[in-house]
């Protein structure tokens, strides 16, 4: 397994390059050239995926790491995690946040991965998990990427913390949502700077020693 800073991180949207113009309105979600990549049906189903499939990218990651030679695409991961309530199949408004509970139902028996709901989950305690077999989605709000000053809110969006600094004063994350090389991977960040954005909560997962297995 690669040092965790190095994990492949992956992207919410098709075309990574383009997440700025994604989420600035510059460019609508039916003109990303590479949606069909994607696993979407449809534009609107790419846009529902690419709005609210941070879990889902976060879950990418975790498999890559462990070994699984090939990814399921995005929006096929978030159709399977529906059947286990991982998100709403008709939200009333909005795109749907990812439920903690079904996310650890899901990924244990679609691909035998080990996860347990971490609500509430300190910062501290955050730091000491991710030490150790664990690497965490973290519920934060999106304002991390320009480490804003008096960010409007805590969560919202999860991010990938992956590991510790030796020190204990600093944490490494991917942002599925990054919209460049500097925000997106392997971001080393000071935990006083951290908590502004973190809601306290989030899902651990063991990382696989071997390859998870392909589901049945």
């Amino acid at each position: 397994m690669p040092a965790r800073s190095e994990i492949p991180h992956r992207s919410q949207y098709a075309s990574p390059e383009l997440a700025g113009e994604l989420q600035s309105g510059r460019m609508a979600f039916e003109e990303d050239p590479r949606w069909r990549e994607f696993g979407a049906d449809s534009p609107g189903e790419y846009m529902r995926w690419a709005r609210c499939g941070c879990g889902m990218a976060c879950l990418q990651m975790v498999l890559a790491a462990g070994g699984q030679q090939t990814v399921p695409p995005l929006a096929e991961l978030g159709r399977r995690a529906i059947g286990y309530g991982v998100y709403e199949a008709e939200p009333p408004e909005g795109f749907g946040p990812l439920i903690y509970a079904g996310f650890v139902e899901f990924v244990a028996d679609e691909f035998g991965l080990r996860a347990r709901v971490a609500a509430p989950l300190e910062l501290d305690e955050l730091a000491e998990v991710v030490a150790g077999e664990e690497v965490v989605l973290a519920s934060v709000s999106a304002e991390i990427r320009t480490l804003t000053p008096n960010p409007e809110r805590r969560g919202g969006h999860l991010v990938l913390v992956l590991e510790r600094s030796r020190d204990g004063r600093s944490i490494c994350f991917h942002d599925p949502a990054g919209d460049s090389a500097e925000n997106a991977r392997g971001v080393w960040i000071a935990l006083e700077d951290f908590e502004r954005f973190y809601a306290l909560r989030g899902v651990a997962v063991t990382l696989p020693r071997q390859g998870p297995r392909s589901p049945s």
